[in-house]
């Protein structure tokens, strides 16, 4: 994949995690797993970004917004699994 492409897919996985962090409280930027997203974030290392808005859901009610920009960002970055995982919260 010629590098402007792997440039232009990786700002998209971010815009659509930026997004999925949107739709939480301001109240959120109190827990530790949203601190350890925005640090994944700032590095580029979007499955651990990933990851750590995940385990602020488990214990944190979110919207079906979130859930469809966490697959949205799944399903870019290739990862099966977790856009199953998603998908199936966004029909809850």
């Amino acid at each position: 994949m010629p590098s402007e492409d792997l440039a232009k897919l990786w700002a998209e996985i971010k815009l659509d995690l930026q997004q999925a962090r949107s739709t939480l409280s301001h109240q959120a930027d109190k827990d530790p797993a949203i601190n350890e997203y925005q640090e994944y974030l700032d590095h580029n290392e979007f499955e651990l970004a990933s990851d750590a808005l995940r385990a602020y859901a488990e214990d944190h009610q979110v919207s079906r917004d979130f859930w469809r920009s966490m697959w949205n960002a799944a399903t870019k970055m290739k990862l099966k699994d977790q856009a199953e995982f998603y998908k199936s919260k966004m029909v809850q």
